[in-house]
């Protein structure tokens, strides 16, 4: 049920690309995360925008289940003309399968890109999503993901990056944590 769920909405968003603000991929050694965002409103205070996502995992089935997670969320995009710096803050509901067990959140967090102009494309970025425990449910008691990455932009619309991410989920009733990716990616995001 899970890969027919995951199947829709990659097709979904393959076909909605026409009208997308952002696509981003991130590929690991076992991981490949895809997102979709795109703006929701005008920009009176920051553009807000709307992201979906989803993960999924091929790991050594002898040892463990593929994992998947999935995320819708919500933005403000902020750019600013005086300073190098992008920032996003917002939150985003999570959903997905880490083991055996089900886990599902409500994180606030965000992200930012240090791009100064005189660094010729390179950039230095990192983001960060938490849920405590009166926000997580199912069979977790807390949510966290986190990543730093270096970017390089190719063009303006399309750049590249590397980095190190991090999603975890403590279990509830002294599971302890798990693991959904712990390690390094590469990844392209291309904005429209």
């Amino acid at each position: 049920m899970p890969s027919r769920i995951i199947q829709i909405i990659i097709l979904t968003l393959v076909s909605s690309t026409a009208s997308a603000e952002a696509i981003k991929a991130y590929l690991g050694d076992e991981v490949a995360r895809f997102s979709y965002a795109t703006d929701s409103f005008g920009e009176q205070l920051g553009r807000l925008e709307t992201e979906f996502g989803v993960m999924f995992t091929d790991r050594d089935e002898a040892v463990r289940n593929d994992d998947f997670l999935t995320h819708l969320g919500v933005q403000v995009r902020g750019e600013s003309l005086d300073f190098p710096l992008i920032v996003s803050i917002g939150g985003r509901a999570y959903y997905g399968e880490a083991s055996e067990y089900n886990v599902s959140a409500v994180a606030i967090g965000g992200d930012m890109l240090l791009l100064p102009e005189n660094w010729g494309g390179f950039g230095l970025g990192g983001f960060f999503y938490y849920a405590p425990k009166v926000v997580t449910f199912q069979d977790a008691e807390s949510f966290t993901e986190w990543g730093l990455f270096a970017s390089f932009q190719i063009t303006p619309q399309a750049s590249i990056m590397a980095g190190v991410q991090n999603i975890e989920a403590e279990i509830e009733n002294g599971g302890g944590d798990v693991e959904l990716e712990d390690g390094g990616f590469v990844g392209v995001d291309i904005r429209f």
